[in-house]
């Protein structure tokens, strides 16, 4: 979810009276694609490639459209569209009962004046809507003009994770810029050999004792249902919509190489999931893992042991309340969002429980995914 920038109004903190009616909001159609892409480029630059393909899919394609939840543009007088905010419904459950989520991606406003009236607009739309829970993920400008229009941010669940798997490599890739060529090959070579030495010495990564195979769409759905572990709000998934995400993903080379696992044990009984990309930059970035809580020592031993075979330098993914003390038991530290999580609902006890941390959210249940 991005905003340029935000009325002056808002950016000092005071209270706003309308006195002009909405702007030309509509919901967003096929044909709107190629104003999409040519947005997205005006906001993100060139230098970040966005596929036609899939933002047709993502914005117009089941089962990621639902017409009572379009998704929509804001146009100026000339009929250019200025702002864009996909919307994608998800369906999940609150206590019991069936709750209807919407997520909001792709929030682009044109780096203009004339954009910042198209973001608070846009934003005011997205929360009249039918939906009982809005999601997002923001800046700190978005976060302003959610929280102006009654929505709030989790701090919890906007927070993350990272466990070095080879800390002085880790290190460089957090340090590396303005580094000539030989200079970051000379550091990396340094660094192999300071993590070498770790490794021997006082950072061994166990190997785990538990088992793994492929994560299919099919075992995926088996293992979110039976271990729900008693949280108050729960995503609903079934195959089609684990079928279409996974494909999705999988297609996302840019981020990395995606790795999905299945944990068990010896003799077979499931413990455990989790999905992360490789990125280029060795950083093992964790879309989801979930299993038995008692067993998630196991799991993120395993999750740890495998990136770590496969070359990465860190594991690091959003944070999860139930996981606290795992984490910190298992050398993760803990640090500030590169989005703040935005939540808004007409009912407070859906507000309520997710501010407690008593819900699963993982980043398949954001707009981390769904971003080019």
């Amino acid at each position: 979810m991005d905003t340029t920038q935000f009325p002056s109004e808002l950016a000092r903190g005071s209270r706003v009276v309308e006195t002009r009616r909405s702007g030309p909001v509509r919901p967003l159609c096929v044909d709107d694609l190629n104003q999409v892409a040519d947005l997205y480029q005006r906001v993100f630059g060139t230098a970040i490639q966005v596929s036609l393909e899939s933002l047709k899919r993502i914005l117009f394609e089941p089962p990621w459209r639902d017409d009572s939840l379009p998704s929509l543009a804001y146009e100026d007088e000339s009929g250019r569209i200025i702002g864009c905010l996909g919307v994608m419904p998800r369906q999940m459950k609150f206590r019991g009962r069936p709750v209807r989520a919407a997520i909001a991606h792709h929030f682009m406003v044109d780096p203009s004046r004339r954009g910042t009236r198209a973001g608070v607009e846009l934003a005011r739309r997205f929360l009249r809507g039918s939906q009982d829970l809005s999601l997002a993920g923001g800046n700190e400008s978005s976060r302003r003009i959610w929280e102006y229009l009654g929505g709030s941010v989790c701090l919890l669940y906007s927070f993350c994770w990272t466990r070095a798997l080879r800390p002085a490599q880790y290190a460089l890739t957090l340090n590396d810029r303005g580094l000539s060529a030989a200079a970051a090959l000379s550091l990396k070579l340094v660094c192999q050999a300071v993590d070498a030495t770790l490794q021997a010495v006082a950072f061994e990564i166990q190997p785990p004792a538990a088992l793994a195979d492929e994560l299919d769409a099919v075992t995926m759905l088996a293992f979110l249902s039976a271990f729900a572990n008693g949280r108050s709000l729960l995503p609903v998934y079934d195959l089609p919509s684990i079928t279409g995400m996974i494909e999705i993903l999988d297609e996302k080379r840019h981020r990395g190489t995606l790795h999905k696992v299945a944990v068990r044990t010896e003799s077979g009984r499931p413990l455990g999931w989790y999905l992360y990309y490789l990125t280029a930059t060795g950083v093992a970035e964790v879309l989801q893992i979930g299993g038995n809580e008692e067993k998630m020592p196991e799991v993120l031993n395993h999750l740890f042991y495998h990136a770590w075979q496969r070359g990465a330098v860190a594991a690091s993914g959003p944070m999860d309340s139930r996981l606290c003390r795992t984490l910190s038991e298992n050398h993760c530290e803990f640090h500030g969002p590169d989005s703040w999580m935005l939540i808004h609902s007409s009912d407070q006890q859906i507000v309520n429980t997710i501010h407690a941390g008593d819900a699963f959210l993982s980043r398949l249940e954001g707009e981390w995914w769904i971003a080019c």
